[in-house]
């Protein structure tokens, strides 16, 4: 009966990984690759739980709120002058400094 429970025990906790790895192959198939910006970081700002960057196309004039899915270590990282740049369908997100280039490749923890 002992064995029975922790088998049971395993195969939940083994199911559970597997579906959070799907939710997150999902949220990089179907949100994070389709996304593509290079813009000039001109703020940033913690909403609710959420990292913002406030930024401009290089070749516009007018500032946009980017819906940038970045984590606290990229946020961390980014300053106001910065470029951030990710290309449509990849999964890095590369931050462009006047000195270096610094690149957050994106996958499923």
């Amino acid at each position: 009966m002992k064995q029975v429970k922790i088998i049971s025990v395993i195969i939940f906790l083994l199911f559970l990984s597997n579906a959070c790895t799907n939710v997150c192959k999902e949220y990089e198939n179907n949100v994070y690759r389709p996304l593509e910006y290079k813009m000039i970081v001109t703020g940033k700002y913690i909403y609710s739980r959420y990292y913002r960057i406030i930024g401009r196309e290089q070749t516009s004039i007018i500032d946009t709120t980017e819906e940038s899915a970045i984590d606290k270590d990229e946020y961390e990282l980014i300053e106001i002058g910065d470029t951030l740049f990710k290309k449509k369908n990849t999964l890095s997100l590369f931050i462009i400094k006047k000195d270096t280039t610094i690149e957050f490749p994106q996958f499923c923890r």
